[in-house]
């Protein structure tokens, strides 16, 4: 491997007027994720953050592992439900899209549970980024691929490549499952090709 991925479990709360706006349930192209991923970053971090640190040749005696932030910008929703220990984001989890993994894929994809943001969040490689030259890391380098909103705390997820629940979804693709604590429920996303085909199964 080459990167230990960090996350920061930060109390940093949403502002009333965003959170207002995150009860519509029915968002228009207009919503802005408070999340900044990728070249969108700034020097400033805000609010709780993603790291990803380069595992130096010699990690056993080398003290220096160079720092990149991934990802900024998790706010807690205060709620009542959710006031103990109260933090965003919460566990990372690296995955690919289908079974082939490193065979297809260059990077894996990057699944954040939210915590207290309420929210799991999939981050997938960006290449354009990866290419600007700045002397950045370019392998830390990804783009927001959605947000996805829970309604509740989102402390971990879970990633499988079967089928689920009788739903039909194509084969080998990803399925993402992400609890929603205080409304006891799980929600479960299947990724695809995004292309008309047969090759659909079925429990």
């Amino acid at each position: 491997f080459s990167h230990v991925l960090v996350r920061s479990h930060e109390c940093s709360f949403e502002e009333e007027k965003t959170s207002s706006a995150r009860k519509d349930r029915h968002r228009d192209s207009s919503f802005e994720s408070n999340v900044i991923v990728g070249s969108n970053i700034s020097n400033k971090i805000s609010g709780g953050s993603l790291f990803a640190y380069r595992v130096p040749e010699n990690w056993k005696t080398d003290d220096i592992w160079e720092r990149d932030v991934m990802a900024t910008g998790f706010r807690v929703r205060g709620q009542i439900g959710n006031m103990i220990n109260p933090g965003a984001p919460g566990f990372c989890y690296t995955f690919y899209p289908t079974l082939e993994g490193s065979k297809r894929w260059s990077r894996p994809f990057i699944g954040i549970a939210g915590d207290c943001a309420e929210a799991a969040y999939i981050l997938r490689p960006d290449s354009e980024s990866a290419q600007d030259g700045c002397g950045i890391d370019s392998s830390t380098k990804y783009a927001l691929m959605c947000e996805i909103d829970c309604g509740g705390t989102v402390g971990s997820l879970a990633i499988g490549y079967g089928d689920c629940c009788s739903a039909p979804s194509e084969k080998g693709w990803a399925k993402i499952y992400m609890p929603s604590y205080e409304n006891d429920k799980i929600f479960a996303m299947g990724m695809g090709s995004g292309e008309e085909t047969d090759d659909f199964s079925f429990s």
